[in-house]
C-alpha cells in the first residue's frame, strides 16, 4: 500500500522538487498507515457518536451534565445547557470509547508495529495509550462544548472539525509516548526507533 501511494504521490509532484522532497519525507510507511488505520478509526468514532445521538433522542435524554445540573439546582449552569442539552457530550465519550479500542488494536498492530503481547508490555501500552487519549477526550469534550453550546455549530459539523485536531494530538502521543520503538516477541527492543 505505502509503494502504490507513494507512486501516485510522485507521479503528481516531482520527487526531486522541494514540495517532493517534503512527501518522500513525510510519506514512510508509519504515516500512511497511521492516515489509512485513522480514517477507520474516525469512521467507527463518528458512526458511534451518530448512533448514541440517535438513541439518546429517541428515548428523550438530554445528558449527563444538563441532568445534574437541573438535579443540583444550578440554573446558571443548566441555563447554557438548556438549548440542546448535554446528550452531545455523552455522545462524544461513547465514540471516544469505540475509537479507542479500535486504534490501540491497528495502532499497536500495523502502525507502530510493537509485536509483544507479553502482558507487561501489553498492559502498559494499554494504560499509556488509553492515558494519553484522555487528554484528546478532554480536548475533544471541551471542543465539542465551545463549538455547539456557546457557538451553536451544528453538532456533528463540530464533531468533524474537532476529529482533525484530535488525530493530529493522537498521532504525537502514540509516536512519541506509547510506541516509541520497534518490539521483538519477548518486548526488548528490536533496536530500531519506529
Amino acid at each position: 500500500m505505502t509503494d502504490f501511494i507513494r507512486k501516485i504521490v510522485f507521479r503528481i509532484i516531482n520527487k526531486d522538487s522541494s514540495l517532493g522532497r517534503i512527501a518522500d519525507r513525510f510519506l514512510t510507511k508509519e504515516i500512511i498507515n497511521y492516515m489509512f488505520f485513522g480514517i477507520f478509526t474516525t469512521v467507527a468514532n463518528l458512526v458511534a457518536f451518530l448512533v448514541s445521538s440517535y438513541i439518546f433522542e429517541a428515548v428523550g435524554w438530554q445528558g449527563v451534565l444538563s441532568t445534574l445540573f437541573e438535579n443540583r439546582g444550578w440554573q446558571d449552569a443548566a441555563q447554557i445547557l438548556s438549548k440542546r442539552g448535554s446528550e452531545y457530550l455523552d455522545s462524544t465519550v461513547i465514540a471516544w470509547i469505540a475509537g479507542v479500542l479500535f486504534a490501540f488494536f491497528t495502532n499497536k498492530l500495523f502502525v507502530f508495529e510493537s509485536k509483544s503481547w507479553s502482558p507487561k508490555v501489553a498492559v502498559r501500552e494499554f494504560v499509556e495509550f488509553v492515558g494519553a487519549r484522555m487528554f484528546s477526550l478532554g480536548v475533544e469534550l471541551a471542543g465539542m462544548f465551545v463549538f455547539v453550546s456557546v457557538f451553536d455549530f451544528h453538532e456533528f459539523f463540530s464533531k468533524i472539525l474537532i476529529s482533525v485536531a484530535v488525530v493530529i494530538i493522537n498521532y504525537a502521543f502514540s509516536k512519541l509516548l506509547i510506541f516509541k520503538s520497534k518490539r521483538n516477541g519477548d518486548g526488548k527492543n528490536a533496536g530500531k526507533i519506529a
